[in-house]
């Protein structure tokens, strides 16, 4: 159960990469699985020169089209790790305390082996760390909740990213409506840069319209921005 990939986008970002994730990913010796998502021929030039222990990989420019060409690119069924470039540590709740992974590939591995069993394609974590509301949750839940898309687990099936400020909604919902759910380990929480998603004009109109049976609730946040609520059991 060792045969995944790390897969990063990252755009005109080497500084927040270094910073980020390339910390990240050194600390676990993580650096021959992954594969930087290169999208100019300067990031090619800048992130050779800061990074030789990775490998790249050029795709078209944008993080949802870089992602589908590779998820094109990528055999069926390869298993993936993606990766944002500003995602930091990831810690486990213990207690009540958060207290650091140790080994983040054993991590990466239990999930994908986890996935296999359950017939499930998608595996995410907590969206923040924070020990009081992930101790009131499960450790390890399987219906419909909400994977960000800093880092999580995937079984290639060939599902593409849709271009706009849902796109990580639309790939767990998409993952859930092929293999009846998700997982996400609620015990185990990501830190990461957050940057609020862009969205253009009828973005979310359109997909509230397409994906209206496994929404319950849309959340309005100061400065323009929406999240959503999704259904846990949506087909009951």
């Amino acid at each position: 159960m060792s045969d995944y990939i790390i897969i990063i986008p990252s755009f005109n970002q080497s500084q927040d990469f270094k910073k980020y994730t390339y910390k990240l990913i050194t600390e676990y010796k993580l650096q021959d699985k992954c594969l930087l998502l290169i999208q100019s021929d300067e990031d090619e030039k800048v992130y050779k020169d800061m990074f030789p222990d990775i490998k790249q990989q050029r795709t078209p420019k944008g993080y949802a089209e870089s992602m589908n060409f590779m998820t094109k690119k990528l055999p069926k069924d390869k298993l993936i790790v993606a990766m944002t470039d500003d995602v930091s540590s990831l810690k486990r709740l213990s207690g009540e305390k958060l207290v650091k992974v140790q080994d983040l590939n054993k991590v990466f591995t239990d999930a994908f082996k986890l996935l296999k069993e359950k017939k499930l394609t998608l595996a995410g974590f907590y969206m923040i760390q924070n020990a009081e509301y992930m101790s009131k949750l499960p450790a390890i839940t399987y219906d419909l909740r909400f994977i960000q898309g800093s880092m999580y687990c995937y079984i290639n099936k060939k599902i593409k990213l849709i271009d706009n400020g849902k796109s990580d909604y639309g790939f767990t919902i998409d993952n859930y409506i092929l293999s009846g759910g998700v997982i996400r380990y609620n015990h185990l929480g990501m830190r990461y840069r957050y940057i609020a998603a862009q969205e253009k004009k009828g973005d979310l109109e359109k997909f509230v319209d397409k994906y209206e049976d496994y929404i319950s609730k849309v959340i309005k946040h100061k400065g323009g921005t929406t999240s959503l609520l999704l259904k846990k059991n949506p087909d009951v």
